[in-house]
């Protein structure tokens, strides 16, 4: 799989918290929100055959 380098901004305060959540859980903040995506995606698919 091919990895692509990102930019983004995000409020500090979220971030920092998203940080220390990803800390405290042993995870790469990268490989999370990678997780959301994937799910964010997937989830929203499966919507537009319910809907």
């Amino acid at each position: 799989m091919v990895k692509k380098k990102i930019s983004m901004t995000i409020d500090e305060e979220i971030f920092n918290s998203f940080k220390n959540f990803c800390k405290n859980n042993g995870m790469k903040i990268s490989t999370k929100v990678e997780l959301l995506m994937k799910e964010t995606v997937k989830n929203t698919s499966l919507k537009e055959f319910i809907v």
